[in-house]
């Protein structure tokens, strides 16, 4: 059997977790440079808020619903998840992480009501340990384990705990799909929709006893292994280990629009610092690599557009901050225009392979070994002590919040809990409450 497990509302439930004030009110999450609602509390939902709408234009509507606003401080989600992962991982043979928020889980094989019982008791440990309430789907497959999840906090099943849903018979299977829309099927979207229509597949139980080979004319071989899983013949396996990366890509929109060299060039050194520790984390090098500026689409038509990018190769592979930086800079220099107002900027690592297969280069003259060494202690140093507390000169220090014009609008970020000794919750309580006993 297959468990999907998710947060609910997780952004937004993170902030409750830390915040009293906010878990007793609405709480929405706005996304990058503070621009739309990305995430809202389901007490927020049921107001009506428009997910995806400009902050600017429902702030009032945020006020007078007196709704907790957030900027999106994804160093505290991604710690929250892993802290769910390792909850999951003592309840689960394998565990796949999807997404920050969601996973599969693999269980092996479990009579009904003890998949009912594993998934209350995991319900309640990731509640108690990290303040976090999750959903549980348990079915044949992930395609059925999404959609149980979907029902256990939407619609759920009879006879069945709050929060948990077990597909584990055809019949509950198809009382499931009766309960849907075609598009509440996870991998279908609207064009898929359309396209299902023209074999006259319009409802899920349509989908699921359709004839295979008219879902390949019109979805392909993805489309036939939907109609497997449906059937709760299992098709997509779990991936407990996560594939390396095809490339990586640090960028970022800009608070205010940059006119000088200078500030744009700290930031794409910036950039190329924080891709690097990207690639090193599984140890990988990148072969070539990019830089992209744009100017502001928004701007008014009289301001001059532009945009550009240029990419380089390395001699030899690398991972090393330093060189990634300085082929930043170079490259920068190629394609910087004076005269314009940037608002985007960003760095991307190409053609990556891991370090011990890369190929040394005939002249270079570099001690990879040590440079290597070098990085990781960098990389110990800052995962201890704080991101950025070892950086280059040229960089940000982007640990500390400077005021620097390119920097994300985060008007409305909480502290860091659980990743910056400085931003430690604070507890305080009247000594009055406590009973003191001599001994």
């Amino acid at each position: 059997m297959i468990a999907h497990v998710d947060g609910n509302s997780f952004y937004a439930t993170c902030e409750q977790v830390f915040d009293p004030d906010a878990a007793r009110r609405p709480v929405v999450v706005l996304s990058n440079n503070d621009g739309v609602v990305v995430a809202a509390s389901k007490d927020a939902k049921a107001l009506g808020i428009d997910m995806f709408r400009p902050f600017f234009e429902i702030e009032p509507k945020l006020r007078g619903h007196n709704i907790k606003v957030f900027s999106s401080n994804y160093t505290l989600y991604d710690d929250m998840s892993r802290r769910l992962v390792d909850v999951y991982r003592q309840h689960a043979e394998r565990v796949e992480v999807y997404s920050i928020d969601e996973c599969f889980l693999t269980l092996g094989k479990l009579p009904g009501r003890r998949l009912m019982h594993w998934g209350r008791r995991l319900r309640a440990q990731a509640l108690k340990w990290t303040g976090v309430a999750v959903g549980v789907g348990v079915a044949p497959s992930k395609t059925l384990a999404k959609l149980a999840n979907h029902l256990a906090k939407r619609d759920p099943m009879p006879g069945q705990p709050e929060g948990v849903c077990v597909l584990n018979s055809s019949h509950a299977i198809d009382v499931a799909l009766g309960k849907v829309e075609l598009g509440d099927l996870w991998g279908i979207n609207r064009g898929r929709i359309r396209r299902l229509a023209k074999i006259g597949v319009t409802s899920p139980r349509q989908f699921r006893d359709a004839d295979p080979k008219g879902v390949l004319d019109v979805l392909g071989i993805v489309g036939v292994r939907q109609v497997h899983e449906l059937n709760g013949d299992p098709r997509i396996q779990i991936e407990d280990v996560v594939p390396d990366r095809k490339n990586v890509c640090v960028s970022r929109s800009f608070n205010q629009t940059i006119r000088d060299y200078g500030p744009l060039r700290e930031a794409v050194v910036t950039f190329a610092s924080q891709a690097g520790v990207k690639l090193r984390r599984q140890d990988l090098c990148a072969k070539s690599l990019g830089v992209f500026v744009q100017t502001d689409i928004h701007a008014p038509d009289y301001v001059q557009q532009y945009g550009n990018s240029a990419g380089m190769r390395f001699t030899v592979a690398t991972s090393d901050t330093r060189e990634l930086a300085d082929m930043a800079s170079r490259v920068l220099g190629h394609i910087y225009r004076r005269g314009h107002e940037y608002k985007k900027a960003g760095v991307w690592l190409m053609d990556l392979e891991k370090r011990p297969r890369v190929q040394p280069g005939l002249f270079d003259r570099r001690d990879r070994e040590a440079d290597h060494r070098l990085m990781q202690l960098i990389d110990r140093v800052n995962h201890d002590h704080g991101v950025g507390k070892l950086r280059l000169g040229s960089a940000s220090p982007f640990q500390l919040r400077p005021c620097r014009t390119w920097h994300l609008r985060s008007d409305h970020r909480s502290p860091r809990y659980t990743t910056r000794w400085e931003e430690l919750p604070e507890v305080r309580a009247n000594s009055g409450t406590f009973c003191r006993s001599d001994p």
